[in-house]
């Protein structure tokens, strides 16, 4: 009878503590909607689906329980009203479906799924703490900023637009869109993956940090006349149309378009207040990858 008693006990305790919520669900679907989700401090999963239906779920471990006094009242946290029942609220308002979540000592994981041909804005507004935040199955455009959080995109198509703050980004493309760019800055590191038959100008750079790829991409040949110099000493590579008796920047005449023709555009590198920045196509060219890192590193991967 103690260890069933204690049985039931833990049993009672893992229900408080991982408990759902009932899902909230409200229609909204179709051409030029957008879903506009605020958040003050609260990690995320956004799914997208198919249909015309938006949910909004607690999912895994509550942060606390709510008082018993509470049952059957609505909760007010930083003068936002929960009207989902799950710690946020959500008005429709023309063709935008807008999503508040503040900071709570009681909200847990948000899961919240979407049509995946929206058009979906996602803006982070805490200054301090990082969240960790899953966002996958999208077809529409995403817009993104937020500013500790981790933040990992998984089988998108893009156009992505994001400024991640000090976070990390991790970008998985299923397929990466010829329609619009895609661009994402950020101060910590950058992680994008996509498909190999991927037709894309990339434009990468990188102010203290490095930069890392397994693709074999064709360097964008661009009129110059400027050379590479770094650590007080200037030096030349060889490049493209530079005249073969041309080693070094005093055995050339730099302001002879003659000798120069088309060179790479080459940016200084080794840190300090310098940048590394390469500027290529893969297969061929297509649609524009900018990606840009203030503090990280950024990695660009072929998917296998």
């Amino acid at each position: 009878m103690k260890k069933l008693a204690i049985t039931l006990i833990i049993s009672a305790l893992s229900i408080s503590i991982y408990a759902q919520t009932k899902p909230y669900k409200i229609k909204f679907g179709g051409a030029d909607k957008k879903v506009l989700i605020n958040v003050q401090s609260a990690p995320l999963i956004i799914q997208g689906v198919d249909g015309d239906e938006v949910s909004i779920e607690q999912t895994g471990e509550n942060k606390r329980e709510m008082p018993k006094e509470a049952d059957g009242l609505r909760m007010i946290t930083g003068g936002v009203l929960d009207n989902t029942g799950t710690g946020a609220n959500a008005e429709i308002e023309g063709n935008n479906l807008k999503i508040m979540i503040p900071k709570s000592r009681y909200t847990g994981t948000l899961l919240i799924k979407i049509p995946k041909n929206l058009h979906l804005f996602v803006r982070e507004e805490n200054t301090s703490g990082e969240q960790r935040w899953t966002i996958s199955d999208f077809v529409g455009e995403i817009e993104l900023k937020t500013n500790y959080s981790k933040v990992y995109l998984n089988d998108i198509t893009g156009p992505l637009v994001a400024n991640t703050g000090y976070g990390k980004i991790f970008v998985t493309y299923s397929r990466l869109t010829q329609n619009s760019p895609s661009s994402i800055s950020a101060s910590g590191a950058i992680d994008v993956t996509i498909p190999a038959d991927t037709k894309a100008h990339v434009k990468l750079r990188s102010y203290y940090g490095d930069i890392f790829t397994d693709w074999d991409m064709a360097p964008v040949k661009k009129e110059s006349k400027q050379i590479a110099s770094g650590s007080g000493t200037k030096t030349l590579s060889t490049t493209s149309g530079l005249a073969p008796s041309a080693k070094s920047a005093d055995d050339c005449n730099c302001d002879d378009d003659k000798v120069w023709g088309n060179v790479y555009s080459i940016a200084a590198g080794g840190g300090g207040n310098n940048k590394d920045a390469f500027e290529g196509t893969i297969n061929g060219g297509g649609v524009v990858i900018d990606l840009k890192s203030s503090n990280g590193n950024i990695y660009l991967r072929k998917k296998k």
